[in-house]
């Protein structure tokens, strides 16, 4: 049977996360080298479209029948894919694969316009599921992430997008959602120190966000985006435990190319 207490357990584990970024140099230099590529990228394509004319490349979705790849980095993820298929003109679904400092994860992605008032101001969603297998050599137990969120999003005259938005972020052990008995704390996975009971907040966690974000055409394939989303409990930033305890927000560096 499997037990309730190597979730508690992941959960504690997650609880480090601060020590584990403070510590992980290796992190912070993949960052800032894959920052410093986005930007020689961006100046670079930035340069050549304005000899060129205005790129007109949507970084949201591929057209219908079309596909796009994303790239990126950030916090809490070390490297993220995704590939997505435009099942419309105003909705694509997509794969996602990544890896955070702790563990991969690999899901899907699903985002739509769901109003468009103007050419240029369009309301859209976006929702990742992340399926997170768990930390095995912390015999940590498999945990879920939804993240949908609802934006505004404007186009300047320069072909740039800006947009802001909220959104929820639901983070799970997979066995609080799909097994049932109670919430004993149990002993640590060497069998030697009890547990407290297991309380619920440990095993389920809702927070909400506020994302913003920026977008620019590198080319008519290719898109720069970079958004950041503090993570919030009501209208104050979350507290530093549990859940994403480094920091209470993500950040996304990235690029998009149709094709």
């Amino acid at each position: 049977m499997v037990s309730r207490r190597s979730c508690l357990y992941f959960w504690k584990k997650n609880r480090s996360m601060k020590t584990y970024f403070e510590t992980t140099t290796a992190h912070r230099a993949l960052f800032n080298l894959v920052l410093s590529l986005f930007i020689a990228f961006s100046v670079q394509h930035t340069a050549s479209g304005q000899e060129s004319g205005k790129s007109q490349h949507d970084y949201l979705l591929p057209s219908k029948g079309k596909s796009m790849i994303e790239f990126y980095s950030g916090i809490p993820y070390v490297a993220l894919g995704q590939y997505g298929y435009g099942l419309s003109k105003r909705v694509s679904l997509g794969i996602i694969y990544g890896y955070t400092p702790f563990e991969k994860g690999y899901g899907l992605r699903l985002k739509a316009v769901i109003a468009q008032p103007s050419a240029s101001f369009r309301i859209n969603v976006k929702s990742p599921f992340i399926y997170y297998p768990g930390m095995k050599k912390d015999d940590g137990e498999p945990w879920v992430l939804a993240w949908p969120t609802l934006n505004g999003d404007l186009k300047l005259k320069n072909g740039a997008r800006v947009w802001a938005g909220v959104g929820l972020i639901g983070a799970a052990c997979v066995d609080y959602l799909f097994e049932s008995g109670s919430h004993d704390g149990g002993d640590d996975p060497d069998g030697t120190t009890p547990k407290p009971p297991m309380e619920e907040e440990d095993m389920f966690s809702i927070f909400n966000t506020f994302q913003f974000g920026y977008s620019k055409p590198l080319s008519d394939k290719w898109s720069f985006i970079a958004e950041v989303a503090p993570v919030m409990e009501g209208l104050k930033l979350k507290s530093p435990n549990g859940f994403l305890d480094t920091a209470p927000i993500i950040v996304t560096l990235g690029l998009s190319c149709s094709f």
